[in-house]
């Protein structure tokens, strides 16, 4: 069975073979395009090189981008595939290969690659569009595979500019889904049977707006196909849920709650276990969205995105109190699974200090809604709609926690009235979040030019004046109190957009009394710095401005950072080819992505801080030099995928660190390399089909904090691991004295000494874990027996250690039989199941805890867990001479 892991491996390497450029999965938060909230899909990326804004860094595009879309985040739980977070496989050709490549490329991919059975295999396409028809035809797909589809079904058209047919792959999985057969395909009918995994978009003619099409010169190809779909069907999983990018935090999500999450029940379909399984579903696709939204640098809030990933983070609070685990944080523990099961990087302790944050406020506002409850019952003896919906609407209280308080009260509240409030909100905010971006890309259409300086190279203040004050449809005059967001846009403003792969600058305005915080700062069509703002203001009156000078000087250590590291990064590796993938610049840290044939090494890291830190030493001064994109080259000027932007201006400007590097950018930078002060590569992490991640630290504040944190976490794991040998052999010792003050040693030093300290006492533990296993265990006593012609071992042990270690012995030296073991607890048996590589203990374990009121799980190999209902050996004996085909 194939990992997610390796599917969307196979998918990068396959179309990198087929010379396409492996690209980057980029941030959530979409870059200089306000038109969207999120980035919702693989091509939503790299929009402007298609578009023509931007020149591509080649022809042929591959990715796995990862995606976020909570238009209708209540369908989560409900359906089998519905996601907020996701990941969308795409390969793209921008002018170069059409049709028959990429429906070969599809074709070679699915059959050759992934193996699957062509009999599985249906494709729809454009009933006009014979090539598509004829090229699937060619390849050796049967014709009654092929369905013929309307413009509404397979034509891909906004309305106006390139548009064109599809082709969509689906996979048949067959009747126990759904037994209506291919008329739901026919019909395009909602379904769990006929899967749609790919998706090739064919922009091929140009829509004039009133629907005459025209032939496009230069014809492009856009796919996308579910990375959670497909990992659903190669590991043969019911639904997207049931995969390794979902059961690894189910499964700890169980151990949190005494409920359990029941694959078999999308096909019994028990209602209370629906119910249960939806929570858990609920659980496991939020946070999953929640931690890599937070990464990426969202934070809750009542705002925008931030909006967003508060209700995702309280829905599954919620629904972790319909689980039992009541009021207090557990999501924040589930952030490290999260990481595992994906390849992105996620700074794991920040993101685990914002959602844990979260959880208890809403555990406060939780505490705080009940009092409101009391002081109404108080008043009025009673709870309608309207109180019950203003608590959930404003307090974010939950409706089903108004219930239980009520519920113990012995007052009951009209429902059907709260739901009919509910969607009436509901009907008025559906597309507000989604809208809400489009619409101030419609209100900054009232601006017909460049109208604004950026003064920010030079000043961290200004005065300035409002020339546009917009809310998310209009011109206004002025805001009415100090929550409301706008966007302004100033005559001089000294805050930096996001751009080059540096965020945008913090800070506040200043209007009379008025303090109005900056909350986001981007450009549009016009390179106009629009600036995100909350607060009261007046369109009329001067404004004084105000960047946050210590978190500017950390982005200008930052991006200086990443341009001197790429010059460190290729003499490090002289032999081969670096460059630079993408790079993300905070105030905080950045991250920096090349390609390599190999991982980076200990060695080739110290490597590169070592020669960072002497740059950093040489204090080798900046210079900016204005010229043209020409005149940069011939300077022998580094131009990355970031900077790519200012391919078509007139003047560009270089970047230059003497005697180091010189490179084409636009960001904010230091004075000197000295500035920079010191320089520590905190983690590598890969992206996948050779491509690394390194996230760096600058600053000496910044690196002292990291090492101090992690001599305490290495100190600490290494009490636990000494822990740990001494349980096994109670005299061990050991001589290095961890409570050395950190003084004795340079902090890198004592962290070395640490690492080596870890690796010899992790030999010890396996040392000794290995003596004691190899300990006889005594299986002599134990006879077998026959049950409907399958040879059974039955165990009984008070000692968990020793039913385990027996069962595997048993299991070991009779590898077609099936070893039942069981102990006696004070409130239940623990039940364990071990069988032959010949039987499933799934199956059969199943079957026992049916009829012994037990629950549990496992694997074919094992499976284990505990039965409320008493149980000796003979009962179990002859209850399994009762199931069929035990």
């Amino acid at each position: 069975m194939l990992s997610s892991k390796e599917i969307r491996k196979m998918w990068l390497d396959f179309f990198a073979s087929k010379n396409h450029l492996v690209v980057e999965s980029k941030s959530l938060i979409p870059q200089n395009d306000p038109s969207l909230l999120w980035i919702n899909s693989g091509v939503a990326t790299l929009k402007d090189y298609f578009s023509g804004k931007k020149i591509p860094p080649a022809k042929r595009l591959t990715n796995s981008q990862a995606s976020i879309r909570t238009n209708d985040i209540e369908n989560v739980g409900v359906t089998s595939r519905h996601h907020t977070f996701f990941e969308m496989l795409g390969n793209f050709s921008i002018g170069d290969y059409f049709k028959k490549e990429a429906i070969t490329y599809a074709y070679e991919f699915i059959f050759s690659i992934l193996k699957l059975e062509k009999e599985r295999i249906y494709i729809t396409y454009f009933e006009e569009d014979k090539e598509t028809y004829d090229c699937w035809v060619s390849l050796g797909i049967k014709e009654d595979h092929l369905i013929k589809g309307t413009k509404e079904q397979n034509f891909w058209d906004v309305g106006q500019g390139p548009c064109g047919p599809d082709t969509e792959i689906f996979y048949d999985r067959g009747d126990k889904y759904d037994s209506r057969g291919i008329e739901l395909l026919k019909n395009d009918i909602e379904n769990d049977r006929y899967i749609e995994i790919w998706n090739i978009v064919f922009s091929q003619f140009n829509n004039d707006g009133e629907n005459n099409y025209t032939e496009l010169i230069t014809k492009n190809i856009d796919t996308g196909a579910g990375l959670e779909r497909i990992v659903s069907i190669l590991q043969d999983a019911p639904t997207n849920f049931d995969t390794d990018l979902f059961l690894p935090i189910i499964k700890e999500i169980e151990a949190l709650t005494k409920f359990h999450y029941d694959i078999n029940n999308y096909f019994t379909k028990d209602i209370k276990q629906t119910k249960i399984n939806t929570l858990f579903k609920i659980i496991a696709d939020h946070i999953r969205a929640s931690v890599n939204a937070i990464n990426d640098g969202v934070k809750p809030s009542n705002v925008g995105r931030g909006y967003i990933i508060r209700r995702l983070i309280r829905r599954s609070y919620r629904a972790g109190l319909s689980l039992g685990i009541e009021k207090k944080s557990f999501l924040y523990k589930l952030v490290k699974t999260v990481k595992d099961t994906l390849i992105y990087d996620i700074d794991i302790k920040n993101v685990e200090n914002i959602i844990k944050e979260e959880e208890e406020l809403f555990a406060k506002t939780i505490k705080d809604g009940e009092k409101l409850l009391e002081n109404e019952l108080q008043k009025n003896k009673k709870i309608d709609a309207n109180i019950a919906f203003k608590m959930f609407d404003t307090y974010g209280f939950p409706i089903e926690l108004t219930q239980e308080i009520l519920k113990e009260k012995n007052i009951e509240i009209n429902l059907d009235e709260f739901n009919a409030k509910l969607k009436e909100h509901q009907e008025k905010s559906k597309s507000a979040a989604v809208a809400g971006m489009q619409k101030v890309i419609n209100s900054l259409a009232l601006i017909p030019n460049k109208v604004s300086d950026f003064i920010g190279y030079d000043f961290l203040e200004s005065k300035s004046k409002i020339l546009y004050l917009l809310d998310e449809e209009n011109e206004i005059k002025n805001t009415k109190n100090d929550e409301e967001i706008s966007y302004v846009i100033l005559d001089k403003t000294p805050f930096y957009a996001t751009s080059g792969g540096q965020n945008h600058d913090f800070g506040y305005i200043l209007q009379d009394n008025n303090k109005i915080i900056v909350l986001d700062v981007f450009k549009d069509k016009f390179w106009n710095h629009v600036h995100m703002v909350k607060g009261k203001i007046d369109k009329n009156k001067e404004v004084s401005c105000y960047v946050d000078a210590k978190k500017r000087i950390n982005y200008a250590r930052n991006h200086s950072s990443t341009h001197i590291m790429f010059h460190a990064l290729r003499q490090t590796y002289k032999n081969d080819v670096i460059e630079q993938l993408g790079s993300n610049i905070s105030f905080d840290h950045f991250t920096f992505d090349f390609g390599l044939d190999h991982r980076p090494t200990k060695a080739e890291l110290r490597n590169i801080e070592k020669i960072m830190n002497q740059y950093i030493t040489m204090d080798a001064k900046r210079n900016y030099i204005i010229t043209s994109v020409k005149k940069a080259q011939e300077l022998g000027a580094y131009m990355t995928i970031e900077e790519s932007e200012y391919h078509d201006a007139n003047q560009v400007r270089v970047v230059e660190f003497e005697g180091i590097t010189k490179d084409l950018c636009g960001g904010t930078h230091v004075a000197s390399s000295g500035v920079i002060e010191n320089f520590k590569i905190v983690s590598v992490d890969s992206k996948g089909s050779g491509i690394y991640r390194l996230r760096v630290i600058t600053s000496k504040e910044l690196v002292n904090e990291y090492l101090t944190n992690e001599i305490k976490e290495k100190q600490n794991l290494l009490f636990t691991l000494i822990k740990n040998n001494q349980d096994l052999k109670e005299d061990y010792k050991f001589e290095f004295d961890l409570n050395i003050p950190n003084c004795v040693f340079d902090k890198e030093a004592l962290l070395d000494k640490y690492e080596e300290i870890e690796w010899e006492i992790r030999n010890d533990y396996k040392k000794f874990l290995k003596q004691k296993n190899s300990e006889a265990v005594d299986i002599s006593q134990y006879q077998s027996q026959l049950i409907n012609n399958k040879e059974f071992f039955f165990v009984s042990n008070n000692d968990i250690n020793q039913l385990r270690k027996i069962t595997i012995a048993l299991r070991e030296n009779n590898q077609d039989a099936i070893v039942i073991g069981f102990l006696q607890t004070k409130e239940t048996n623990y039940f364990l199941l071990v069988t032959s590589k010949t039987h499933d203990s799934s199956v059969i374990f199943n079957k026992i805890t049916k009829e012994f009121n037990g629950k549990g799980g496992g694997n074919p190999l094992v499976s284990q867990g505990s039965i409320t209902t008493n149980l000796n050996e003979e009962d179990l004996i002859a209850k399994l001479k009762e199931i069929n085909n035990a």
